[in-house]
């Protein structure tokens, strides 16, 4: 699949590119084309004004000075009444046959370009009226010839097909390296979907299996009571539990990725909420003979949504008395610092392997292998967590080592209201 969209994306970067040379190009050849016929038109048109500055047409027919001026490479051919050649002054006189190919039957105010043995001329024709030898002038034409501007054009044409080529080439290279740069996160992206939905599909499959043998189990005993089947409805309905909260939590993440869930913040007290979060914990802590202290700035608030920011302190706050054996302390300090507010949540429990450390924040993904289901969780706690502290500008770390405990360090902008 992805070599199939590189190849797209090469030809599509190659094609868009050499359009574009291609049309730099064609525009360059037009315009130098335009510049140097109208410098060869200009001096036609020079040439023009100085046969109508002269008192008469006559005095161009009588032997002149050199007048550097005049534009040497400019051939005069006159016409009679009759449109037959009736001289010229030129460095290389014309045959007869040929000059007749530059006579045109009605005057005209602009140049045009004849093609004469092989050869391309600019020629510009005037009215005039002059009688030389018995024989009335009634027209001139101005030929000048263009082989420099031709060379020129013709070698400008070779180069920007030189360009064109070499650019083909550039522009496939650059093509290559730009589609394989594209593709990089492109890549990672469908990488992460696919493992998003495999390890999604073998988190469901557990719950499912579990509530379908329990389910079948009620159902091989019909004649048996509901209080004689509670254990077996209650397995159903703590695994029923685990898959909403799973299913919550994987629209939460699917909607943070299309970026569809959004934050209402408002400025709360921070100090009230973690003095709440931390009573509902010790209830639960006590049973574990865990002891949770706080530490905290009063007042302290904090501008963010509050509900996410109570989402993210119970998912730390539920991990560390998780991980935490009896008899072990779990601190909870905020305090102001500097421009930013401060939380840190620690524990003294197992701790956290430095190979697993990296990974802490990928979703589904759990380390101790040895954990037991109703206490690992489903790895995507610090997930959301994590996705919590970026759409509120701010930063976590985690700082572990194994037996010694982990502490979660969190830090927000502070916005003054």
């Amino acid at each position: 699949m992805f070599n199939s969209i590189r190849r797209r994306l090469v030809i599509l970067n190659a094609t868009v590119f050499l359009l574009v040379f291609a049309v730099l190009g064609v525009l360059l050849y037009i315009h130098m084309q335009y510049r140097l016929l109208h410098e060869t038109d200009e001096s036609l048109l020079q040439a023009k004004s100085r046969i109508q500055s002269m008192n008469t047409t006559h005095d161009l027919l009588k032997p002149q000075k050199p007048d550097q001026e005049q534009d040497d490479r400019i051939a005069y051919l006159f016409w009679d009444a009759n449109g037959q050649p009736a001289g010229q002054i030129t460095l290389k006189a014309f045959p007869l046959d040929q000059a007749g190919k530059f006579h045109e039957r009605e005057n005209e105010e602009r140049a045009k370009t004849v093609s004469v043995e092989g050869n391309r001329y600019r020629v510009l024709q005037i009215p005039v009226s002059v009688e030389t030898n018995g024989t009335v002038i009634t027209s001139v034409s101005l030929v000048k010839n263009i082989r420099d501007v031709e060379r020129t054009l013709d070698s400008l044409l070779r180069d920007i097909g030189l360009g064109v080529l070499a650019g083909a080439i550039i522009f496939i290279l650059a093509g290559i390296f730009l589609a394989n740069r594209a593709l990089i996160p492109i890549r990672s992206a469908w990488d992460k979907q696919q493992r998003f939905v495999a390890d999604a599909s073998h988190e469901l499959r557990t719950p499912t299996a579990i509530i379908r043998a329990q389910s079948e189990l009620i159902l091989k005993s019909p004649t048996r009571t509901i209080e004689q089947e509670s254990p077996k409805v209650a397995v159903i309905l703590q695994e029923a539990r685990r898959m909403g909260k799973l299913l919550d939590d994987l629209l939460t993440l699917a909607r943070s990725d299309s970026n569809r869930l959004e934050i209402q913040p408002g400025l709360f007290a921070l100090d009230a909420m973690l003095a709440e979060l931390a009573d509902h914990f010790r209830l639960l802590a006590d049973i574990k003979k865990i002891s949770i202290q706080t530490e905290m700035d009063t007042p302290l608030s904090l501008w963010g949504d509050e509900a996410r920011i109570r989402q993210l302190l119970i998912i730390l706050l539920d991990n560390a008395l998780k991980y935490t054996s009896s008899g072990g302390v779990i601190s909870l300090i905020a305090r102001y610092q500097s421009h930013h507010v401060a939380i840190s949540v620690s524990d003294s429990g197992r701790g956290i392997a430095s190979e697993d450390l990296a990974h802490i924040f990928d979703r589904f993904y759990r380390g101790d292998k040895v954990r037991s289901r109703a206490e690992e969780g489903m790895g995507l706690g610090l997930s959301i967590a994590q996705w919590i502290v970026d759409v509120h500008g701010g930063t976590i770390h985690v700082f572990s080592k194994p037996g010694q405990g982990t502490r979660v360090a969190l830090l927000f902008p502070r916005k003054k209201h």
